[in-house]
């Protein structure tokens, strides 16, 4: 049996008001991939932060290679060997991806680091991404973005490697061949790999052996040949999930509530046009970089220089700004929570106000903030918001909780028409079957709901209609035929497909 690597013994830690992690022990060992599984406010950030260096644990200790940690910080942690791979990418958007790679190196290392710098070209390659060195960050795509992180993780002399949701955003051609070699990785160089995700197939396609979290504490360990997707799914959330089914799929006869004609972009020759009826959910799917997020950003004109006509109801909507498609009727819950969808150094609460829905904020110079803390503590009850306490900042959050943070600031507004990007990524099954359940409700209460989503089953699940997007235009449209075979021969262009311009 191999060597252990790393040693987390007994390690605790807490917050104001939340015990983040209770006497967590585990193990893991040269030239494994350890699955480390748990809802959102589990504790598993937490536990990376301490990985990391970034936390010291309140008791406990961290060892790797039989050396027990005496100081933490991110410089003692890579001196160890530890890199992590965090969910959102530590990126400098203007440099380059060489520069990029090559981020906090010495002039000595950098200089040193040329077999380096190619292997992790080689590895992002290896994975469906070829890149430039020269390319600017600010060019790739979110896919992109996280392949050249797990590539830079793994090409330094990495002992052991975290890799934190590492395939979000990505279709599952490319899924598998980054998790082909991230097993490859792992066993040719020795590395141990801590893998955290909420996709199930993933976890058994890559993992030796899974650690489940539960309420901060380790509730569940197993080698992955003896375990199943159902079990680690029970441990993780305490009960059965099945697969969600739309309880309120739109009626045939149902009016037509959203029409978009003639949508633009300065940077794209494509025009598009929309319709969703009341209470239908529109799915929208398409590879990585088909121009899905960039259609939902030029309907709130979030970018400058885009155009379209836009009705609702019946009535046309003149709109310059998200605020005028706010004010319009229109709640767009972004894919980047973090930046666009949060004031992170805000309190919970205050975040829920930020769409100034009358009665958070008044009508004079004055807010309540005890009204606003009485509704916010309302909604993240709903919403099952962990932890219930809206007063601490929106950073404080796991990423779930953030995800359900930027939906409830929209359920006071009155909108009639949800354009949801991604509205899962990050989020854990239990969380998804709640955000799942919330886009039912507000369809079967007559809304108009498009979903963007790089998650088939997600997308198949949750829609009436799907329209494919590739090189920036729809086109396909499935109704009778929303399946992954159809939808993913589609978006690559193997099938034949007829331009569909969203008519119900």
């Amino acid at each position: 049996m191999k060597p252990v690597l790393l040693e987390i013994s007994n390690v605790a830690k807490s917050f104001p008001g939340v015990r983040a992690l209770d006497n967590v022990s585990f193990t893991l060992r040269h030239g494994e991939v350890l699955t480390l599984a748990g809802e959102n406010g589990a504790g598993k950030s937490t536990l990376l932060g301490i990985l990391g260096g970034s936390l010291a644990p309140d008791n406990g200790s961290v060892s790797v290679d039989g050396v027990r940690r005496g100081e933490y910080s991110p410089r003692q942690a890579l001196a160890e060997g530890v890199m992590i791979a965090h969910q959102e990418p530590a990126i400098v958007p203007q440099l380059t991806v060489e520069q990029n790679l090559l981020l906090g190196k010495t002039a000595a290392e950098r200089r040193a680091a040329a077999s380096a710098v190619d292997g992790a070209l080689a590895d992002v390659a290896a994975m469906g991404f070829p890149l430039d060195r020269r390319t600017r960050l600010s060019r790739l795509s979110p896919a992109q973005r996280h392949a050249l992180t797990i590539a830079k993780a793994f090409a330094f002399g990495a002992k052991i490697v975290a890799l934190d949701e590492p395939t979000t955003s990505m279709l599952e051609h490319n899924v598998d061949a980054v998790l082909d070699r991230v097993r490859h990785l792992a066993t040719e160089r020795d590395i141990g790999v801590i893998f955290v995700s909420h996709k199930m197939p993933e976890v058994m396609a890559v993992s030796d052996r899974v650690v489940v979290l539960r309420d901060g504490r380790v509730g569940y360990e197993s080698p992955i040949a003896d375990t199943t997707t159902e079990e680690i799914v029970r441990n993780m959330v305490g009960r059965e999930l099945l697969g969600f089914r739309r309880a309120h799929p739109v009626g045939p006869d149902a009016p037509v509530l959203f029409t978009a004609t003639g949508v633009t972009r300065p940077d794209s020759p494509a025009s598009n046009d929309l319709t969703v009826r009341a209470g239908e959910v529109v799915g929208i799917a398409g590879l990585v970089g088909s121009g899905r997020t960039e259609f939902l950003r030029a309907l709130v004109r979030a970018d400058p220089g885009c155009s379209g006509t836009l009705v609702i109801d019946g009535k046309p909507v003149n709109i310059h700004s998200p605020n005028g498609s706010r004010d319009a009727g229109i709640a767009f819950i972004p894919e980047d929570r973090k930046r666009q969808g949060l004031a992170l150094q805000m309190p919970a609460y205050a975040n829920i106000a930020l769409t100034a829905a009358p009665d958070l904020v008044g009508t004079g110079p004055f807010i309540s903030p005890r009204h606003q803390i009485k509704v916010a503590s309302e909604l993240g009850t709903s919403l099952s918001l962990r932890p219930a306490n809206v007063r601490l900042r929106a950073r404080q959050y796991s990423g779930g909780n953030q995800q359900k943070l930027v939906i409830a600031k929209w359920l006071r507004r009155g909108s009639r028409v949800f354009l949801f990007d991604e509205p899962t990524k990050g989020v854990d099954v239990g969380g998804k079957a709640e955000i799942y359940g919330l886009i039912d409700q507000l369809a079967a209460a007559g809304n108009a709901i498009v979903v963007v989503s790089s998650d088939l089953p997600e997308i198949i699940s949750l829609s009436d209609r799907v329209l494919v997007m590739r090189n920036d235009r729809f086109i396909s449209e499935h109704v009778e035929d929303i399946n992954e075979h159809s939808l993913v021969a589609s978006a690559m262009g193997i099938a034949a497909s007829e331009s569909a311009k969203g008519t119900p």
